[in-house]
């Protein structure tokens, strides 16, 4: 096999040299980038998981949020509803009111007609009853006297009734 030693010497040399230059200049170089990529990577690694977190408490904040505007929409529709039987019931109330009040304006023009129509009727009556007179007595009294017995008359026959 045929070894050359002064070649073997020079290539370990060679090496040796090559090994003790790149420990001194490349190697740490090389372990500097390397710390700097890995301090990266960590670090994006850290921040990818402080984000998750903030992501999900996030979340959480945003539900607890949605919580309450939904029970703050439902306390608005239960206060809402509650205002809006309130003012039914009032409306109501003040309908009622009004009914009663044209009721009884009703029936306060109807005695106050039912009692122009009584009046109206006892002046015929007292009129039909002085020309029936007249007729029959066959000349006329004066209009005086006869109204005040057709009033008499009248008045007697209310009171007979009653």
């Amino acid at each position: 096999m045929g070894i050359n030693l002064w070649g073997l010497v020079s290539q370990a040399f060679v090496f040796g040299v090559m090994l003790i230059v790149l420990a001194k200049w490349a190697f740490p170089a090389l372990m500097k980038t390397m710390d700097q990529r890995e301090r990266v990577i960590r670090e994006g690694v850290d921040n990818a998981e402080k984000a998750k977190r903030e992501v999900a408490e996030a979340e959480k904040r945003v539900e607890a949020l949605l919580d309450q505007a939904r029970r703050d929409a439902q306390d608005a529709i239960a206060k809402a509803t509650l205002a809006a039987e309130h003012v039914r019931r009032d409306i109501e109330l003040d309908a009622q009111s009004r009914a009663r009040d044209i009721i009884s304006q009703a029936e306060r023009r109807i005695q106050q007609e039912v009692a122009q129509a009584r009046s109206q009727l006892r002046q015929e009556v007292a009129d039909l009853a002085i020309q029936a007179a007249e007729h029959v007595v066959g000349n006329s009294m004066d209009q005086t006297t006869s109204r005040k017995l057709v009033s008499e008359f009248v008045t007697q026959s209310r009171d007979l009734q009653c």
